[in-house]
């Protein structure tokens, strides 16, 4: 017998609820997606992705009519007291959660963000505020430390595979860091864009979901030596962690090793950038 709790939280009806009505045509193949593909035969698993055709949402939707009376079309939001929910929908014990406008900053270098069927724009300069149901399913994202990149990311140059990924702010006190955080553990590939220093190589390296932290390419970086737009201050300031860093091998903190210095986002503007991951050492 198929477990109906799946159906029975606001996360739940909220990721599905969006999948239906944006028409997203697959979704990355996380322990939830994978839940409802096992447990009532939705979707085609290829790889990372489910799948998922005009009759598989429809049949998602079918699916959230019957076991929780909610119509994902009809109905947008999971929320009001649990009386109120009572009234119309079964998922009454739902209203437990925090009910919130969760939202997230979006930008992309490219000026737009692939989100399933979706293609949405954005000027230069400028980010959306999304609500982070509608990131749910996306199978790669780059986290973005700094505002002021966000809102410049059609300054950089990025590496050709990640082109049309989103750009996520991690968070402020407006927005709240909470919400990225969530998306990232729920997010199978995160790529993370600190500052380049000791200390950004290893809050990236030690959050959700790494596959790889973003920074100039090697010449870049040299360039930005060159022409006196480092850090060494900061690197010196944070010269007790590069032990462990070290010792990690990672590629990037092997070359912060050997320049002994820092860079910021900010002066990568213009630069081409690439990917830093464990499997790369150039």
């Amino acid at each position: 017998m198929s477990n109906h709790s799946v159906l029975r939280s606001k996360r739940s009806i909220e990721m599905i609820s969006t999948l239906v009505r944006m028409g997203f045509e697959s979704v990355a193949l996380g322990k939830f997606w994978k839940t409802i593909h096992r447990d009532y035969g939705v979707g085609e698993v290829s790889g990372s992705k489910l799948l998922l055709s005009p009759a598989d949402r429809q049949a998602l939707r079918s699916l959230l009519i019957d076991k929780a009376n909610w119509d994902p079309v009809e109905s947008r939001k999971v929320e009001g007291s649990r009386l109120a929910l009572a009234s119309h929908t079964r998922v009454e014990k739902a209203s437990n959660e925090a009910v919130g406008r969760l939202l997230v900053l979006v930008s992309s270098p490219q000026g737009r963000v692939d989100l399933g069927g979706s293609r949405l724009m954005i000027p230069p300069g400028g980010s959306l505020a999304l609500p982070v149901e509608v990131l749910a399913g996306i199978d790669r994202f780059v986290m973005v430390e700094n505002l002021a990149v966000l809102l410049g990311a059609h300054l950089y140059q990025m590496p050709e595979e990640l082109a049309g990924v989103p750009w996520v702010f991690r968070g402020s006190p407006q927005f709240s860091p909470a919400t990225a955080a969530m998306l990232a553990e729920e997010t199978p590939n995160v790529f993370y864009f600190p500052d380049t220093d000791p200390q950004g190589l290893a809050n990236s390296l030690n959050a959700a979901n790494c596959s790889g932290v973003i920074s100039c390419n090697l010449d870049g970086l040299r360039e930005l030596k060159a022409d006196g737009l480092d850090k060494p201050h900061d690197y010196m300031n944070q010269l007790q962690m590069m032990e462990g860093l070290t010792r990690s091998g990672h590629p990037l903190a092997l070359v912060l090793g050997d320049l002994r210095t820092g860079f910021s986002q900010e002066s990568m503007a213009r630069r081409q950038l690439k990917i830093w991951c464990s499997v790369t050492a150039d």
